[in-house]
């Protein structure tokens, strides 16, 4: 009993002593939308870019893989971006001297042209149905 009490003891020592290097970054881009007419068209967008952390901290922002705006030392950002996009386009918070992504967000790109593919609703074959019978004559 007495080593359980110690065993306790030091576990709850380790975990409460230990630095939490876990920290929420919130980030937001609004619109994360953009509807053109014509698929493939561009898409000319003023994005308001908005991130906040609980320490303070040196932050780079990357469109795709492009560096667009870096913040050093600082808890919040706000910036804003005139985007010109086609397709689906990944906006993410990296950490400039260790190259790790903090958060990621997405802007898509939607057409209301209607496609011009159909999803087939039902399988063109049929296990239980051969097409010549109709399923009336089937013996065993």
């Amino acid at each position: 009993m007495k080593y359980f009490v110690f065993s306790l003891c030091v576990f709850a020592a380790v975990i409460w002593a230990t630095p939490s290097h876990a920290q929420a970054t919130q980030f937001d881009i609004t619109p994360k939308v953009c509807v053109v007419l014509q698929q493939h068209e561009f898409c000319d967008l003023e994005l308001k870019i908005s991130w906040q952390s609980q320490l303070p901290q040196d932050v780079c922002l990357f469109q795709n893989n492009q560096q667009i705006q870096c913040w050093n030392d600082s808890k919040k950002g706000l910036y804003s971006h005139k985007a010109r996009v086609q397709v689906e386009t990944i906006y993410s918070l990296v950490n400039p001297h260790t190259g790790s992504k903090i958060a990621t967000a997405k802007v898509e790109v939607q057409s209301t042209e209607a496609k011009t593919t159909r999803r087939r609703l039902r399988s063109p074959w049929s296990f239980f149905n051969s097409g010549a019978t109709n399923g009336k004559d089937f013996t065993c």
